[in-house]
């Protein structure tokens, strides 16, 4: 009878011990995460891949086999968080000490490797491609836009933009590098660039000739804020009829003259144009797309050289 219960008793401390495994199991199956599902990791801890996409329920081969891989840097950009193509950018960064010239190389998305449904249908469509294309040194204000490759120098980058800038007027903007001039486009109520363009524009009132200027233009001049373009009215701060005032303050023909040629993108082009600092360090790049080009997520941005051959990925 005692061995009965000693047995009955052991019998039931197992059956308790299996049920706390089991609820065990169950409470790891829900607590613990799983993996993120826009996560890659690499097969061989290196840069050159290969490496796994199968969260995104696609296989990938991104090896980075081209010379380029270790010297230019993909960033997404806003990619993943707007819907419109003159606003959607990605960034391509030179790491190297070298100019590299990207003109002609390849971006891709990886539509191309999702299934759709359509209309009860399981379809694929090819990957959206777009080529970097040449741009202008400047934006000329005659519109005598000189094209040259996109060579990217030592630090410098590209903001790649998907779409284009619909606005032509005053000026029709084409892809370009941006310099010390830029922010006076940057500033004007007639285009939007996403991200906005750098504001180094020369101090005002360092303008050349603003010393030979009367004491109330100079005064004018140095409460001006950089890259800004006055207005010109017709009419003083109280209203009355005023032929030379700028942004409600009577001025002397002469010094509304001098503000009309250096205080604006075409006067700074011609007064700065041949500066040893003109140009900046950043081209804006427009692929004249109609539709985004990236997805909101689950993407892959892939950045190809002129011999077909991967330099970069981004992931989001």
């Amino acid at each position: 009878m005692v061995m009965a219960k000693r047995f009955n008793k052991g019998n039931s401390s197992l059956e308790g011990l299996f049920a706390l495994v089991i609820l065990g199991f169950i409470i790891m199956a829900f607590i613990v995460p799983g993996k993120s599902p826009k996560s890659l990791t690499s097969s061989s801890g290196s840069n050159a891949g290969p490496y796994s996409a199968t969260e995104y329920q696609y296989n990938l081969d991104l090896t980075k086999d081209s010379s380029y891989a270790r010297l230019i840097s993909l960033g997404s950009g806003n990619a993943s968080r707007t819907y419109q193509p003159y606003e959607e950018y990605i960034t391509v960064n030179n790491r190297s000490n070298s100019p590299i010239n990207i003109t002609g190389w390849t971006l891709s998305n990886v539509k191309d490797e999702r299934i759709y449904e359509t209309g009860g249908n399981l379809k694929r469509y090819a990957a959206d491609t777009a080529k970097i294309p040449r741009a202008t040194a400047f934006i000329s204000p005659s519109g005598a836009n000189i094209i040259i490759d996109v060579v990217l120098e030592e630090g410098e980058s590209a903001i790649i933009t998907t779409g284009g800038m619909g606005q032509k007027t005053p000026y029709a903007i084409t892809s370009f590098k941006e310099n010390i001039c830029s922010g006076y486009l940057d500033t004007s109520s007639d285009y939007t660039f996403t991200p906005s363009l750098s504001r180094n524009c020369p101090r005002p009132i360092a303008e050349l000739g603003t010393g030979s200027l009367e004491s109330s233009c100079r005064n004018f001049i140095s409460r001006m804020q950089s890259c800004h373009t006055p207005k010109f009215d017709k009419l003083d701060r109280n209203g009355d009829d005023c032929s030379n005032c700028v942004e409600g303050e009577r001025l002397s023909s002469s010094c509304v003259a001098f503000i009309k040629s250096h205080y604006n993108y075409a006067g700074c082009i011609v007064n700065h144009g041949s500066d040893p600092n003109f140009s900046g360090d950043t081209w804006r790049i427009f692929l004249g797309q109609g539709w985004p080009m990236w997805d909101d997520e689950h993407e892959v941005i892939k950045l190809f050289d002129n011999t077909n051959k991967l330099v970069d990925f981004n992931f989001y």
